[in-house]
């Protein structure tokens, strides 16, 4: 048996029917044992990557697949996929493209039973893979009932339970919560650490890859383009940052200071700025190099400027009238669940909320009461002063706008331009006017090129951007956008985020989000409301949520890296980077000024 897990010299790939290689020269060496992360934009042929180590590339995904391909001794394109899936776990970016059974326990035993396990050894298999995706007491829901992130760890866990020589993970933690996240990281640094997996993770998570990944490949335009230990290759900070990926807040923080030693662990910037080591550097106005990683009104990648400021202290309009009104709010649903146990919730016109908390607290559900989808089971909700049970789903969607995180579950036109006429189309919209708004949104989303062709064909970002519109199209008072930035790469995000912030701040919409991503929370929300266990259990301005830990700990969740450093350095929090070093500054000149 070879030394090397995963072997790739010179691969080349590009899709039936189209001329692009899609993978452009890739070389990859994975020694037994390691883990290798794989950044890049979305687009970049990651996805392409993993489907070539287990043979779905070519074998299901027709192409044109060039160069040596090795993966634990055998090449997956001969040997097939049936006879790959024993040595290598592959975890699709989307989960429902690998669930399929009648419920979450009959899932993952699938893959254990196909090993020709005995029956106690697959249940010992499923019990412990539950157990720790935190997915115990589901065990008998069907999958399609469960939320997008307790799908996601269905289907990590349907890959742990047959503990293959290697997985592959695409983007394995999109859609789960913060301490979902955590729990698949630690799992992953067990498998290597204890059973000595060779782990191949593609992440837009770079925080955690940090301390998780022995080395680190960035793709762009189906070539690596950086590649090193993640000291090496995040110490390239313009480069990284130019490739589409975002710089790690820890990392970006230290740039700033102009530590000679870039920081990779909260510790380590402690101890930079406890030493006095940034001092003669302190400070350097990166934004010009930033790209991806600036956040505050950078300049990324592709000449897409960011408008992202933290949300709290941006200016914007005062806020109006009470426009939604929730009063001991409980949704049971029809299985018995209790997913919302006496909401209470007012939100007023022009603020911009994110509602985070664990996949299950109820966001979604509570989100679905507002625009006419579910119905209480007690308690009410009003909208403008009007009761949801008065008004039909068809009456509330002309003042709530909803969007699912799943755009292609409301995408099914013939074309984009079609996809936007639709809305306004059936709310009685003509002629000329129609006509100016369709054209307006078409160079809004940036996608007045792509106005014939089919939705299907549209990449993850740009799809979501057309959901979003299609909605925005019909001109809704309010936007409610579930996990609007899911399976998005850094530079995508802040697109689809900026045009949400365009439409608060410039035409006044209420926008309220539901989001796992506290990066995302930093820069765009005025105010938070938490969730857990059906209730709302916290609601005020991002500083506030995230300098409380009791109640993130009570949510499960996690503040972003910068503010739980700001809050060690300087005892309050900041949200983006860049603050907390304007606050470090500035409480050293106040120092020195009592010396």
């Amino acid at each position: 048996m070879t030394d090397k897990a995963v072997c790739l010299k010179n691969v080349r790939f590009r899709y039936k029917g189209s001329n692009r290689w899609v993978l452009d020269g890739v070389s990859l060496d994975v020694a037994r044992g390691e883990c290798v992360a794989v950044l890049g934009p979305t687009g970049s042929g990651k996805s392409t990557l993993c489907g070539v180590m287990n043979g779905t590339v070519p074998l299901f995904l027709e192409g044109d697949l060039q160069g040596d391909v090795l993966v634990d001794g055998m090449v997956p394109a001969k040997v097939g996929t049936a006879k790959m899936a024993a040595h290598v776990g592959l975890v699709f970016g989307d989960p429902d493209m690998q669930l399929f059974g009648m419920t979450v326990e009959e899932d993952v035993a699938f893959g254990p039973a196909n090993l020709g396990l005995d029956y106690p050894t697959i249940m010992e298999r499923v019990h412990k893979s539950l157990v720790d995706m935190r997915l115990t007491g589901l065990e008998r829901r069907a999958p399609y009932r469960l939320s997008g992130g307790e799908r996601q760890a269905t289907a990590i866990a349907g890959v742990y339970a047959m503990l293959p020589d290697i997985m592959v993970l695409d983007e394995p933690t999109s859609m789960l919560d913060p301490q979902g996240k955590a729990s698949v990281f630690s799992i992953i640094k067990r498998l290597k650490e204890e059973l000595g997996i060779t782990v191949i993770l593609v992440e837009q998570e770079v925080d955690d890859v940090l301390e998780l990944a022995d080395r680190v490949f960035v793709m762009n335009a189906g070539r690596f383009v950086l590649q090193g230990t993640p000291r090496e290759v995040f110490g390239r900070v313009a480069e990284v940052a130019a490739a589409g990926v975002r710089v790690p807040h820890v990392v970006r923080f230290g740039t700033l200071l102009g530590a000679e030693r870039v920081p990779f662990t909260l510790d380590e910037a402690v101890q930079l700025v406890e030493s006095g080591g940034w001092l003669s550097g302190a400070w350097r106005d990166t934004s010009d190099d930033a790209g991806a990683g600036g956040e505050k009104g950078t300049t990324t990648t592709a000449g897409h400027t960011s408008n992202a400021v933290s949300g709290a202290t941006s200016p914007g309009h005062p806020l109006g009238d009470v426009i939604i009104e929730v009063k001991g709010l409980e949704h049971r649903y029809p299985q018995g669940a209790l997913a919302l146990r006496g909401v209470d919730l007012t939100v007023r016109e022009g603020e911009f909320i994110a509602i985070i908390g664990q996949n299950g607290a109820g966001k979604t559900t509570l989100t679905r009461h507002l625009n006419g989808l579910l119905k209480p089971t007690a308690g009410d909700v009003r909208i403008g002063g009007r009761s949801i049970k008065d008004l039909t789903a068809a009456q509330v969607s002309r003042t709530v706008g909803y969007v699912f995180q799943n755009p292609d579950e409301q995408l099914f036109c013939n074309s984009v331009e079609e996809e936007l006429r639709f809305g306004p189309g059936n709310v009685g919209l003509t002629g000329e006017e129609l006509d100016r708004r369709v054209e307006e949104i078409l160079q809004d989303i940036g996608l007045a090129g792509y106005r014939e062709v089919w939705p299907k064909y549209l990449t993850k970002g740009e799809r979501q951007r057309l959901a979003l519109a299609s909605v925005v199209a019909m001109d809704p008072a309010i936007l409610i956008v579930d996990e609007p930035t899911t399976g998005l790469d850094w530079l995508e995000s802040l697109q689809i985020m900026d045009y949400l912030k365009r439409l608060h701040d410039d035409r006044g919409k209420t926008v309220l989000i539901i989001t796992h991503d506290m990066n995302i929370v930093s820069l765009y929300a005025r105010r938070v409301v938490v969730m857990a266990g059906g209730r709302v259990v916290g609601d005020g301005s991002p500083q506030e949520v995230f300098s409380n830990p009791g109640l993130m700990a009570k949510a499960n969740l996690k503040p972003p890296a910068i503010a739980e450093l700001s809050v060690r350095l300087c005892g309050q929090v900041a949200l983006t980077p860049e603050e907390a070093v304007e606050t470090l500054m500035h409480l050293k000149g106040a120092r020195e000024g009592l010396q």
